[in-house]
């Protein structure tokens, strides 16, 4: 239920009951969710703030209005997210597989020089790098550079084992458009190796990637140093 006292807004409260609902499988895709009225006399609140939580649900396109016959709970790609973070560990935990992350330097601004494929090169970007372990084995080592004025703030959330993604579409209402990818075989420093339990000489699967958002290409560029020796990471495309 709603509470009053809490410091949440309203709106933000019931949009979060809402989201709960549709994720856990209450409202369903093409369901319609009930009305205005109706969820505004469910809990004694006024249609305005029942329309502000419709508007979170919206923004984060969970949802869809059809004029003259209400809003639908929109169908969800079930494919992997383009938003490699949460792509990763998506796909872990669609295979049932439970993963934790382990912040090896949490979110600082730093000045990004000598790194040619970055686009932040040059210039001031968030960096992050984690540690994603399953069953006491580290599988994955992720780094991510983000615009530091689009997620302004980013350094003062708790992102230990929170998906990057999710983070960035609830909490800053942004999914990526587009993204680029490319692949090699690499080599790591000795320090990135003991991480992951390799050996500096021991291969390894390098994946750089870069997403574009809304009026904002490259707004965040990652590398992803994959151990394959456990897991076999795959992408799959489409032809739409």
């Amino acid at each position: 239920m709603l509470n009053p006292q809490s410091p949440i807004p309203l709106y933000h409260q019931l949009g979060d009951i809402l989201i709960e609902q549709i994720r856990s499988g209450t409202h369903k895709p093409g369901d319609v969710i009930p009305s205005e009225t109706v969820i505004a006399k469910q809990y004694s609140i006024g249609r305005p703030t029942v329309r502000q939580a419709m508007d979170i649900l919206v923004r984060k396109g969970l949802v869809e209005r059809k004029r003259g016959s209400g809003t639908f709970v929109k169908h969800q790609d079930q494919q992997m997210d383009l938003f490699s973070l949460a792509g990763t560990s998506q796909a872990f935990l669609t295979k049932g597989i439970e993963t934790t992350s382990k912040s090896i330097e949490p979110v600082t601004l730093r000045e990004i020089s000598d790194d040619r494929n970055n686009p932040f090169n040059g210039e001031k970007a968030f960096f992050l790098l984690r540690l994603t372990i399953v069953e006491k084995e580290p599988v994955l080592l992720e780094e991510f550079y983000l615009h530091p004025e689009l997620f302004l703030g980013l350094d003062k959330i708790d992102l230990e084992n929170r998906s990057l993604s999710r983070v960035v579409s609830e909490q800053y209402y942004l999914k990526p458009e587009t993204g680029r990818q490319t692949f090699k075989l690499s080599f790591l420093s000795e320090s990135k190796a003991k991480l992951l339990k390799l050996k500096p000489a021991d291969p390894i699967l390098e994946v750089e990637r870069i997403l574009d958002f809304p009026r904002a290409k490259g707004a965040i560029f990652s590398r992803l140093y994959c151990r394959t020796d456990q897991f076999a990471f795959s992408q799959t495309i489409s032809q739409e």
